[in-house]
């Protein structure tokens, strides 16, 4: 019983010098980082065997309880991953793309990317990443490109270095359908990206598939819309023959400030509301919106609310009771 004591005091040693001194990209370190502190293979193996440490690929390693909580997170894993990419290079790496769009914050599309990017320095020997490690260590599910990165702004979030916002939200746009693209590039704008600089940085990524198509939607990017639903319902509309509304407009009447619309046509009188009532689980929420709703209304208002399901599968319906309401805004 002493024995195993010993043996497991000895073990969570060796996990505080890893975590305390060992160079890591967000808790992930490679072989050679352990052994600059003088952790040998030996100890390496022996955490592995007890379950300590979690070996990602080859030379790329984790803490066990790190591992089976990334499970459960998608969004954990997915850092997870990249960092192990990461680490078995010789230069530095930046997450891209859709990886780098969520680290940032910007929105993603369903359950993530199937293919997780990272760029280095244009004209690195990639094939140490790719090439020369055996099958079953490689990380099928990561893509290293080269680029050039001296004008590119870079950081860190989460532990992982990254490109810069506006070159995220860009190269992940270029990688999705034009009314959620137009959803990431209105997200990188209410944090405070200007038209500018998403300009810049599609110059600087022209190289990557359908940047180019990408930057031609960044003169649709409005702060305003606060959900990828908004924006998604925005640039749907408008297709459709629907003006540009007005985004978080402020409602008032003699009571005082009554709230903020999602979308509102002065012309029309309507006000559109890119939510349904899914949000409204709790009933006093539902009784705040009938009132709010109710106040709207006595000010001459329209209120039309649609959902994800209609501005995707019935858009047209949309269209059409905003074009009712035009025509009867007391109704």
């Amino acid at each position: 019983m002493g024995h195993r004591r010993r043996e497991s005091d000895e073990l969570d040693t060796l996990l505080r010098q890893l975590r305390q001194n060992v160079t890591s990209i967000s808790g992930v370190f490679s072989l050679k980082a352990a052994s600059t502190e003088h952790i040998t293979r030996a100890e390496i193996r022996n955490l592995l065997a007890h379950k300590r440490i979690h070996r990602i690929r080859h030379g790329a390693y984790v803490e066990q309880q790190t591992w089976v909580a990334a499970h459960s997170d998608p969004a954990l894993m997915r850092r997870l991953l990249v960092s192990a990419a990461m680490v078995g290079l010789r230069e530095p790496a930046y997450a891209y793309g859709q990886i780098a769009a969520e680290l940032h914050g910007l929105p993603i599309e369903g359950s993530g990317p199937s293919v997780l990017e990272i760029v280095r320095p244009q004209g690195r020997d990639l094939r140490s990443a790719t090439t020369r490690v055996k099958s079953r260590n490689r990380l099928e599910d990561v893509r290293i490109l080269g680029r050039e990165l001296d004008d590119e702004t870079v950081t860190c979030i989460h532990g992982i270095p990254s490109i810069g916002l506006a070159s995220a939200a860009i190269t992940a746009a270029a990688q999705f359908e034009r009314e959620f693209a137009v959803g990431v590039l209105d997200a990188a704008v209410r944090q405070g990206v200007s038209a500018d600089e998403l300009r810049s940085a599609s110059s600087r990524w022209k190289a990557g598939k359908g940047v180019v198509a990408a930057a031609r939607l960044i003169e649709f990017a409005r702060p305003g819309a606060e959900s990828v639903l908004e924006s998604i319902s925005r640039v749907r509309l408008m297709d459709r023959g629907i003006p540009e509304p007005e985004l978080q407009r402020e409602f008032y009447d003699s009571d005082g400030f009554i709230g903020r619309a999602d979308m509102w046509w002065p012309d029309f009188k309507v006000i559109g509301e890119a939510d349904g009532l899914g949000k409204y689980d709790d009933i006093l929420d539902l009784r705040a919106e009938k009132i709010r709703e109710d106040r709207l209304r006595r000010l001459g208002l329209t209120v039309v609310r649609w959902t994800w399901e209609e501005i995707w599968s019935a858009p047209r319906e949309v269209v059409a009771r905003i074009g009712r309401s035009r025509r009867n805004p007391a109704a």
